[in-house]
């Protein structure tokens, strides 16, 4: 069932009572309070926003970047139905084995969980992401191996807005209710502040506040909103709840999306490549995990798809009809029937191809999420991100771009003309008005540690300290990896939600 919070009559929540309360409708938001109704819980799901896109809810995300280049932070996340699933690319991919254990030369790296504790929810993230099936890799810039290189896959999902997959499955259960413009602005602690007992919350238009109370509640709002709530909680508890060892909102990380070279190639090269170091020559060269991504200047296209892009993109309202038969995202900024047509006719533009990387990030405690003195309508302060890079960082893409090109070279399949900006000896990332910064990803910032006095969430994400009090999404992540985070975060989602289901 889905309820406006702006229109329910005074008093609604006095004698309502729930299991569970879940703030946040995104991925781990929506799959938790999915998977647990579908248990028999009685579930309230709050979204901040509507179900549909509005300024008054974007704004709420505004705040400072004071550290590394980064994007405004209204436009690389959203606050409506679905979460940030509404600006997803869909690009997915699990983590590897070895990203849940500790590297030596990577601090406080190591999850308290490994691999096997995801493994299985594989098929039920799948389905919930709506993945296409795996395929055979069927082209190879080394077809006799990479040496110190796995040749890898990313998949893509067909459903990508989770919000409007879902709606009508979140209207039709009984024991689901979604409130949206449901904005949560607090919570109430018990006696011995140990026990979240009510999730206080505030609409847009309607002065009063309102109380949510449930058995259990899952903050799942993200990387840089579950800390902000976390440190903006300080009526009860002066250092923030969970913050006892100020952790919360430390160790932010992304994914350092950049172009690190051209290269020119001695023989076509149809569709893109994906390669990563594997484990032995991350220990041995000591990096980080990381993508290498070989994509041809002009990609294969297949007749029908660049017809039908080519007429979507003349017109918004075209495109607007054809994502809605079709249920794809048309892009409209690439291929097309010129660009078929080239490749055919002019064959030396598939023997040149750009080389990009999407990176694990290094823990860094002082790259953090802290809170502004700027407050929002509902009087929370504002975030402050202070994003920062180490010399692991720079590091893992120079380390890795190098054995790359040496690799090309070697097999005598290419050249690889470097970056400039991997070149001036700066070692600084370009920023967001030369290059595309990060995933976006937020990633880290309220972690997870069996130790309180490295983590702020133990293995089943319960924040330490707390009784009933769990976090959802990429905040709990103890490492990044290099993979987009959002098949993690279901998985995750969906542990949580048996953990839950087996403690009521």
């Amino acid at each position: 069932m889905i309820f406006d919070s702006e229109t329910l009559p005074a008093g609604w929540f006095d004698e309502r009572r729930f299991d569970v309360c879940v703030i946040g409708s995104g991925p781990a938001g929506l799959t938790l309070a999915r998977t647990l109704a579908a248990k028999g819980q009685r579930v309230a799901l709050l979204e901040g926003g509507g179900l549909d896109i509005s300024w008054e809810s974007e704004e709420i995300y505004e705040g400072d970047s004071v550290g590394s280049p980064y994007w405004p932070l209204t436009t690389c996340r959203k606050r409506f139905f679905g979460g940030s699933s509404n600006c997803w690319s869909g690009v997915c991919r699990e983590l590897d084995a070895h990203d849940f254990d500790p590297l030596p030369h990577h601090r406080s790296s190591g999850w308290p969980i490994g691999k096997a504790d995801l493994d299985p929810y594989r098929q039920a993230t799948e389905e919930i992401l709506d993945l296409t099936p795996d395929r055979l890799l069927s082209q190879s810039l080394f077809p006799e191996g990479a040496d110190r290189f796995n040749q890898l896959e990313l998949r893509y999902s067909e459903s990508r807005f989770l919000g409007e997959r879902f709606a009508e499955e979140v209207e039709a259960l009984p024991n689901l209710e979604l409130y949206v413009h449901a904005n949560l602005v607090d919570f109430e602690l018990d006696d011995r502040l140990q026990r979240v007992t009510e999730a206080v919350c505030r609409c847009f238009e309607r002065p009063d506040a309102f109380r949510v109370k449930a058995e259990t509640f899952a903050l799942c709002l993200g990387g840089l909103e579950n800390p902000r709530l976390l440190l903006n909680a300080t009526r009860q508890v002066s250092f923030g709840i969970g913050n006892q060892h100020d952790l919360v909102g430390r160790f932010f990380c992304e994914h350092p999306h950049q172009n690190v070279g051209h290269v020119i190639l001695a023989s076509p090269m149809r569709n893109r490549e994906v390669y990563a170091p594997k484990p032995g020559f991350m220990k041995d060269a000591e990096i980080l995990n990381i993508a290498l991504l070989c994509t041809p200047d002009v990609r294969q296209l297949a007749l029908p798809n660049e017809i039908v892009r080519t007429t979507a993109c003349r017109a918004d309202f075209l495109r607007r009809l054809t994502e809605a038969v079709t249920g794809r995202t048309v892009t409209c900024n690439e291929g097309g029937l010129a660009a078929y047509l080239q490749q055919w006719q002019d064959p030396a533009s598939l023997l040149t191809a750009e080389l990009d990387i999407m990176s694990e990030q290094a823990l860094n405690r002082e790259s953090r999420v802290r809170l502004s003195d700027q407050t929002d309508r509902f009087g929370l302060r504002r975030i402050q991100l202070d994003w920062r890079f180490s010399e692991l960082d720079f590091h893992t893409v120079w380390t890795t771009t190098m054995a790359f090109g040496e690799l090309l070279a070697e097999r005598n399949v290419g050249r690889l003309k470097l970056a400039d900006w991997l070149l001036d000896g700066s070692q600084i990332f370009p920023g967001p008005d030369e290059a595309r910064v990060g995933g976006p990803h937020h990633m880290c910032t309220t972690r997870m540690s069996d130790d309180p006095r490295h983590g702020v969430v133990d293995k089943n994400c319960r924040v330490h300290g707390m009784d009933n009090l769990y976090l959802g999404g990429s905040s709990v992540f103890a490492t990044g990896g290099f993979a987009n985070p959002t098949y993690t975060i279901v998985q995750m989602a969906l542990r949580l939600a048996d953990h839950l289901a087996a403690v009521a």
